[in-house]
């Protein structure tokens, strides 16, 4: 026996009210869930700041004992350095040859301590940025569970969409509009809380036309706020980064040139942020096509080449081939990374992450 109307649509209103029970239970719980991994990712980010404070001030420590040891090496390399043979030699008496030794082992004592105190040094920024790391890669973590959290939202809306399409009357999914209309507003909402954290991180550089071996000075007009040329280029030595790989933990490849010399004439010139580019500043000017490129200043960025890492800041803006390269490092970085000047460097191919 036919089932009648009634009874046909009051079937075709139960089915549609479970399907969204169970929708909007399972989007509570996502919502719940989405909102617990934001909160962890920002008590992070409180941490992290926290940490990066300690790996600059080890960071800039480690710089300044550098300097030390190299001044040390240079006075040695001038004065012929302290022997024991050249004290016997220049020594007229036995006393003399007494003090005279007792002056080589002061100095030997002294230089042994500093490249112990270095060493030190080395050991604790280590450290530190071991730490930093571990609370960074922990917080990317919660934003990628998020970021699924998300997805998963507007999958639930989805599925419940084409349940209620195929109900055996339109009458019936027409009473539960409202609802699923409810649904999807709860799943958009979570959609854009993701996409306003996504905007903190930097777009993919633009692709080049071609990618040479070796990289050619850019145009003269391309160039930080400063007047950085980001020229940089010189011979270019194009070098791979023996770093973490692209979008692990937030980590991104990208071209990085070099500026702040007396030849290129960005040398003691003010940065956007206001900063002078002096021979030991770790900053570094990003993109100026970058959406929202100013809220970059004062951010931090962590970058690998090489086997070694820095922390830099982000204090200045250029134009950079109009976002073909990502990065444009200033002296302290690019000595950091064992290049001689910013030619020497040229455009070589960094990881970096903004923290």
């Amino acid at each position: 026996m036919p089932m009648s109307a009634p009874a046909a649509w009051a079937d075709g209103v139960s089915d549609a009210q479970q399907t969204l029970d169970a929708a909007e239970e399972r989007l509570t719980q996502i919502t719940q869930e989405h909102a617990k991994l934001q909160d962890e990712a920002d008590d992070l980010q409180d941490q992290i700041d926290e940490a990066v404070e300690g790996v600059l001030e080890a960071q800039s420590e480690v710089q300044e004992g550098r300097i030390r040891l190299g001044d040390m090496m240079s006075y040695e390399y001038k004065t012929g350095g302290v022997g024991v043979l050249k004290v016997l030699l220049k020594s007229e008496n036995l006393s003399d040859l007494l003090n005279n030794l007792h002056y080589v082992d002061s100095v030997q004592k002294a230089q042994a301590e500093e490249i112990e105190r270095q060493r030190q040094r080395e050991e604790a920024f280590s450290s530190a940025l071991d730490d930093m790391n571990k609370k960074k890669d922990a917080q990317m973590a919660k934003i990628a569970e998020a970021e699924k959290k998300s997805a998963e939202a507007a999958q639930v809306v989805s599925n419940a969409e084409a349940q209620l399409t195929k109900a055996q009357d339109e009458a019936a999914a027409a009473a539960e509009a409202e609802r699923l209309a409810a649904l999807k507003a709860q799943a958009e909402a979570l959609a854009a809380e993701q996409a306003k954290a996504a905007e903190a991180e930097p777009p993919a550089e633009q692709p080049q036309a071609s990618a040479p071996s070796e990289q050619k000075p850019p145009a003269s007009n391309d160039s930080s706020s400063n007047g950085s040329n980001s020229q940089a280029g010189g011979s270019g030595n194009a070098g791979n980064p023996s770093g973490p790989a692209v979008d692990q933990a937030g980590w991104k490849t990208g071209s990085a040139s070099a500026y702040g010399s007396t030849s290129d004439g960005t040398l003691g010139k003010p940065t956007a942020s206001g900063a002078l580019v002096t021979e030991t500043s770790m900053g570094v000017a990003v993109p100026l096509s970058w959406p929202n490129a100013r809220s970059y200043l004062g951010r931090q960025v962590e970058i690998s080449y090489g086997g070694s890492t820095v922390v830099a800041t982000v204090n200045d803006l250029g134009g950079m081939g109009g976002g073909s390269r990502s990065l444009d490092l200033q002296p302290g970085v690019w000595k950091a990374f064992g290049a001689s000047s910013c030619f020497d460097w040229g455009v070589r191919t960094v990881s970096y992450r903004f923290l």
